[in-house]
């Protein structure tokens, strides 16, 4: 039960996470390649290279210019860069109001690198799943109030869920995503007959969203 339980949770996620597929890639493109609310050009793509104006180069020694050879990227390419660890401890403490258990001892599935080095962090299913774990830790232990010893309703799932988002993504969430949060904490998880921890899932599934886990 428990694993269906998980399952539904995670799809739950999923869906709210892409609620919209052309964030994740720096989109929000209109028809034939307009940019909605901007005023580009028909037919024209201001995501691509030289649509933009560059800064002015800054030569080093002897006048040498050391990213002459540097290729300009896509506008908008580094959008939805996942998360260091780093970051995540310190974002999970804030939105939890202290850091889950467990979180240190799972630093190697999230790529922790060594002082003083860098590696651009990737999303995969070890880290996702182990997000969701921790998170889920961290939300039971946290949501002790009175409010969730009781089955969410429509009318409850759909405030917490907004409050959570709102917490936790730093942003005002849209009737969809707060919907997809709702009807997972009421239906999708109506086979956990504990309300704490169907409570705790909703949660969990906030805070392993893209909206949480990247920048």
């Amino acid at each position: 039960m428990k694993r269906a339980i998980f399952v539904s949770a995670f799809v739950g996620l999923v869906v709210a996470a892409c609620d919209d597929p052309s964030r994740l890639t720096g989109g929000g493109w209109g028809e034939g390649g307009e940019e909605e609310g901007e005023g580009a050009g028909p037919g024209a793509d201001p995501n691509q290279p030289g649509n933009c104006k560059e800064g002015a180069p800054h030569p080093g020694f002897a006048g040498h210019d050391f990213v002459a050879d540097r290729k300009p990227g896509g506008l908008g390419d580094d959008r939805r860069r996942v998360k260091p660890f780093s970051s995540l401890r310190t974002e999970l403490a804030r939105a939890l109001g202290q850091a889950p258990a467990g979180l240190d001892t799972n630093a190697a599935a999230f790529g922790e690198v060594p002082p003083r080095w860098f590696a651009e962090p990737q999303a995969g299913a070890v880290s996702l799943y182990t997000t969701y774990g921790v998170a889920f830790t961290g939300c039971y232990d946290t949501m002790t109030q009175p409010a969730f010893s009781q089955a969410p309703t429509a009318q409850s799932a759909s405030d917490e869920c907004s409050k959570m988002q709102r917490k936790f993504w730093q942003r005002t969430p849209s009737p969809d995503e707060v919907k997809v949060c709702a009807e997972l904490a009421t239906t999708g998880l109506a086979s956990e007959p504990a309300p704490r921890r169907r409570w705790a899932h909703a949660c969990a599934a906030v805070l392993t969203s893209a909206s949480f886990t990247t920048y």
